[in-house]
């Protein structure tokens, strides 16, 4: 498992853990990806991280590629709403 944030540049750090909730939320609900949610909780912070745990023997370089593209993509399109306030999540 690799445990990652999408942090966009300039981006309002009250809005990273709840961007990253949702992209995964937003993936899994149009069943493109079932990226997994945990919390990092360390002396040094406590923030919403990504997971992706690629178990499959024919999983490719390509294949994580193309899903970190997905994941960042996604992030690109929703991260507006959700600081402007006007973002509706797929899953409450």
């Amino acid at each position: 498992s690799v445990l990652f944030r999408v942090v966009p540049a300039g981006y309002p750090a009250e809005f990273i853990d709840s961007l990253n909730q949702n992209v995964a939320d937003e993936l899994f609900a149009r069943g493109e990806a079932n990226i997994g949610v945990t919390r990092v909780i360390d002396a040094r912070q406590d923030v919403q991280s990504l997971k992706m745990t690629t178990l499959s023997p024919v999983a490719t370089l390509e294949n994580v590629q193309a899903l970190l593209a997905q994941v960042l993509a996604e992030a690109e399109r929703i991260k507006d709403d959700i600081a402007s306030g006007n973002y509706t999540p797929p899953i409450d």
